[in-house]
């Protein structure tokens, strides 16, 4: 952005403030408004007042990216779908995990954007990761946060719903899954487009369609979920593949490598104490399509300089191969992962 951009960011959100009583004219309340790093397509400002920190993020069309060639979905949808799947997800979570979710305080439809509090976690997980740490919070909290908000919208929306969102997630879909096969030999490729197929076709719940270890924050001992503009439509599948693949990433680089088959049951485990609307076994099923591919666009994507900066050439090399080999074995996950061990 440039200053002029920042200063219409800056006016936005002052209005949005005074309107939403935050901050009060009269009171003289002081504070300090300062640009973060935003998402794919949003723009992020830090506000800091003697009521405490907030954050505004305004969606707009339109905004450059250097990395993908976003679809072009009206900004004003973007916005809306935000906000209404974060208020879902608030709601869904905040009687049993305080501040799992940040609460929005305000939505300004004509902006394209919400002011919402401050996550209690502050620190991304993927700085736990790089360092070869797992968090018991992320472990026994965050399945049964993503549970409860699968759960929430089990069965409850159609593909006409905003919540659908099939324009960005068949772009996700491509990206990382189109993508994938096209750099595998043609058995493995088959497996990949038939899963994103099989995929496509599933809309039982609202997921978060992002959930990478830059969207979960981690405090002292709390856990927080944020950015929900790429959610859509689907299974619980992907969501749970898509932060697992991080996770078991990080369990082969630290040698343990032996433990990632149990990690994952447990995970799931903890995920089916919430979340009791289907079978597991249907879960059990995809899970290991879905975390084989997971992990290698984690190497292959666009931004994998993102996720995998801290793995070495060797480590990489094996954990592609058994990524691989996951996609052509007929066993669960568990039992494939289980050989990792040697």
């Amino acid at each position: 952005m440039d200053n002029t951009d920042i200063q219409q960011r800056k006016d936005d959100c002052l209005a949005m403030l005074h309107s939403s009583n935050i901050l009060n004219t009269k009171s003289g309340i002081p504070f300090d408004i300062r640009p973060q790093t935003g998402g794919l397509f949003n723009h992020l400002l830090r506000i800091d007042t003697n009521k405490g920190v907030y954050f505004f993020k305004q969606y707009l069309d339109d905004v450059p990216n250097d990395i993908y060639d976003l679809p072009d979905i009206p900004a004003r949808e973007r916005a809306l779908l935000a906000y209404q799947v974060q208020i879902l997800a608030q709601e869904a979570t905040s009687e049993t995990w305080n501040n799992a979710v940040p609460k929005i305080v305000h939505f300004d439809k004509a902006r394209n954007a919400f002011l919402m509090d401050s996550s209690i976690g502050t620190d991304p997980l993927i700085n736990r990761l790089s360092r070869g740490e797992i968090p018991d919070i992320v472990s026994i909290n965050l399945p049964k946060i993503l549970a409860s908000i699968h759960k929430s919208s089990f069965m409850k929306f159609n593909e006409k719903s905003i919540y659908a969102n099939r324009t960005f997630r068949n772009f996700k879909l491509k990206l990382q899954y189109d993508n994938v096969a096209d750099m595998l030999p043609d058995k493995l490729s088959r497996i990949v487009i038939e899963t994103r197929e099989k995929y496509q076709s599933e809309k039982s719940c609202v997921v978060h369609g992002d959930i990478n270890s830059r969207n979960i924050l981690i405090g002292s001992d709390s856990i927080s979920i944020i950015d929900f503009e790429q959610s859509h439509l689907g299974s619980p599948v992907y969501d749970i593949a898509y932060i697992l693949s991080e996770i078991i990433i990080c369990l082969y680089c630290g040698g343990r490598a032996y433990g990632i088959s149990a990690y994952i049951n447990e995970f799931v485990d903890r995920y089916y104490e919430v979340f009791n609307y289907e079978s597991r076994s249907n879960l059990d099923t995809e899970l290991k399509n879905h975390i084989a591919i997971q992990i290698l666009y984690r190497f292959w994507g666009p931004s994998r300089s993102s996720w995998t900066f801290y793995v070495d050439d060797h480590t990489k090399t094996n954990i592609i191969i058994d990524s691989m080999n996951l996609l052509s074995q007929s066993s669960s996950i568990y039992e494939a992962t289980e050989s990792w061990a040697s």
